[in-house]
């Protein structure tokens, strides 16, 4: 697969793999996950306004990293969420003062420290994963345990060759294909 940009410089659109026309599945498939974006965005913030009291969104996704990929450093933290790593400096500051992490000495660097999980963090993503779940279970509580199986392996499927083709469209030579600018695409 070559990660190909939606226009050539010529303005004309891509066309599909093979030249044929796009699929219904593949129309449909674009046009609910356009759909699935714009909804998780929306109800996103509504969602955290109801959950002030909790950790945010952003935060919680660094201490979820920390509990599950044990100690690390805060470059490779911020590797990890595909993150600058002056925010997660900020942000993890905030955790260890709020007694979600701790920062230890590296024993391998001394000028470095490492990053560790306390009991409050590992609590507090337990308890997120949980209260996630259930939404989850409630949502698709019509679905059979067959559709939710095929769903969560095709989604993590769906993942994977996303992050594969995010990585090949960044590799890729853009000096003969390029997005269309707005002048060029008004009459």
């Amino acid at each position: 697969m070559s990660g190909v940009p939606p226009q050539h410089s010529s303005g004309t659109p891509c066309s599909p793999p093979g030249g044929d026309a796009w699929t219904d599945h593949t129309s449909q498939l674009a046009e609910g996950m356009e759909r699935l974006l714009h909804l998780f965005l929306k109800s996103r913030q509504q969602l955290l306004d109801k959950a002030r009291k909790d950790v945010d969104w952003s935060t919680f996704l660094l201490m979820s990293a920390v509990v599950t990929q044990g100690p690390v450093r805060v470059k490779e933290l911020a590797e990890l969420v595909q993150s600058d790593p002056s925010t997660v400096s900020r942000h993890v500051a905030q955790l260890v003062r709020d007694g979600f992490l701790e920062r230890h000495a590296d024993a391998g660097d001394g000028r470095a420290s490492l990053l560790t999980a306390t009991g409050k963090a590992r609590e507090a993503v337990d308890e997120r994963k949980q209260r996630r779940n259930l939404h989850y279970d409630h949502m698709l509580r019509d679905w059979a345990d067959s559709e939710r199986s095929q769903l969560a392996a095709l989604l993590s499927r769906f993942v994977d060759d996303f992050l594969t083709y995010k990585t090949e469209l960044a590799d890729s030579d853009w000096t003969d294909v390029r997005p269309a600018t707005r002048k060029e695409t008004t009459p």
